[in-house]
């Protein structure tokens, strides 16, 4: 397994940090360039984004330059001979036997999986009733619902090639393009949770500093349903119809709502 640390050239304290975190884990990883949100111009922008096409989001400078860098990995994925990789964002922190379980899920790693997610928001999240897998004392779930972040995933040669087919426009974030049933194309991946989780970001513990928090993309807010009060009604509709169908799926199913504990 390939490990990808992306990092803006701007941010060497952060660099610095990671560096030595992952040093600490005995986890080797090849750093990504990021691209920087203050070097896209509007044109470049523009040509990125499929906004305001119907359900796609009005991305940001940072979005979208936090997109194009998870490409970036995906495409240095591609063009390996390794059957997946790990993804970090440069604001993590990371357990102390992550060497360990990044090899047992590359070993385990099913033919149908797409990603499996590292992290954990420390929200409730829907995951399977049934662990797919265990890993000392985590366990390898489905991931039924919306975890939002892409600070630390594993994703295969199949999903990074469903990933970039699906990226051609940015609709939306890339986090919510890969890890949020209602951006329309994680519903359609073979997706997996971590859980107790390998990373966090260092923003959502109490002891973070305010300076270690990613300087990758901040959010958008404003969605497109279509251009035409026909079409808008139309695309709402759809839009809450595919949410309680999934809420509904995944309650017969028995996958619950769930907080991913990080352990350190």
């Amino acid at each position: 397994m390939l490990t990808f640390v992306i990092n803006l050239d701007r941010d060497k304290a952060r660099l610095k940090r990671v560096e030595a975190l992952l040093s600490e884990r005995d986890v080797a990883f090849t750093r990504v360039p990021a691209v920087d949100a203050r070097s896209l111009s509007p044109d470049e922008i523009a040509a990125a984004c499929a906004y305001p096409t119907p359900v796609s989001i009005r991305l940001q400078p940072g979005e979208i330059a936090c997109y194009l860098s998870h490409i970036k990995a995906w495409r240095l994925l591609l063009d390996s001979d390794e059957d997946c990789a790990a993804i970090f964002e440069d604001d993590i922190d990371l357990s102390c036997d992550a060497a360990e379980v990044l090899s047992a899920i590359a070993d385990w790693m099913p033919e149908e999986a797409d990603a499996v997610k590292l992290e954990t928001s420390l929200k409730p999240i829907e995951i399977g009733r049934a662990p797919e897998a265990a890993i000392g004392d985590r366990e390898i779930r489905r991931l039924a619902g919306c975890h939002i972040g892409t600070a630390g995933y594993v994703i295969t040669r199949k999903g990074a090639a469903r990933m970039l087919a699906e990226s051609k426009k940015l609709r939306m974030a890339v986090d919510t393009t890969l890890f949020d049933p209602r951006g329309g194309v994680a519903e359609t991946l073979s997706l997996f949770q971590l859980s107790p989780a390998l990373c966090i970001q260092t923003r959502l513990q109490t002891s973070a500093e305010p300076a270690s928090a990613s300087n990758i993309s901040e959010r958008a807010s404003h969605k497109s349903y279509g251009a035409t009060p026909g079409e808008r009604l139309a695309n709402r509709i759809r839009d809450r119809l595919a949410y309680a169908c999934r809420k509904l799926r995944n309650f017969a199913s028995g996958a619950r709502p769930r907080v991913i504990d990080f352990e350190p």
